[in-house]
């Protein structure tokens, strides 16, 4: 038992270095380039005329789940930043101007988590859902964009269009 919990720890040992020297921020920009692309590609599926369309009348409309999505990033990074969140929204819930927001607000989360040093996501931060580090803020960005993006996704689906396939 203790040799090999001796094991373990000297693997991890020599396993830390390698993985300091990864580029977290750099890999999570790689993901935020995908999904944004992702994501404006189930954005575009919908048509313009169904941009108001809701699964169920209190849900999000089409629209506004883009919008939502967009917005979240905002709030995930600005604790990192030490900023107060400021999401911004689109000129209008019409497809054009959607698509643009969710592009717009992509390019500057990405252009943020580009900058970020080793040191700011490690450090802990209050956030809405309590403390925790860049790093867990930067995953729950993706996890957020990939909830309601999938969400989308089935509103594409009850219209009859079969969503763009996955991409990671």
């Amino acid at each position: 038992m203790l040799r090999s919990s001796c094991l373990v720890l000297l693997i991890a040992a020599l396993g830390a270095p390698l993985f300091g020297q990864t580029d977290v921020a750099a890999a999570f920009v790689k993901h935020m380039q995908t999904s944004r692309d992702f994501t404006l590609k189930v954005a575009d599926q919908m048509p313009e005329s169904s941009y108001d369309f809701k699964l169920t009348p209190p849900q999000m409309s089409f629209a506004q789940q883009m919008v939502h999505l967009a917005q979240g990033s905002e709030y995930f990074i600005s604790p990192i930043l030490g900023q107060k969140p400021n999401p911004g929204e689109p000129a209008s819930l019409k497809k054009a101007d959607v698509m643009a927001f969710v592009k717009k607000s992509f390019d500057a989360s990405i252009e943020k988590v580009a900058r970020m040093t080793a040191a700011q996501l490690a450090k802990s931060y209050s956030s809405s859902e309590g403390a925790m580090t860049g790093l867990e803020l930067l995953v729950g960005l993706l996890n957020h964009a990939t909830h309601h993006r999938a969400a989308a996704e089935m509103y594409l689906r009850a219209k009859g269009i079969t969503p763009v396939e996955y991409q990671f």
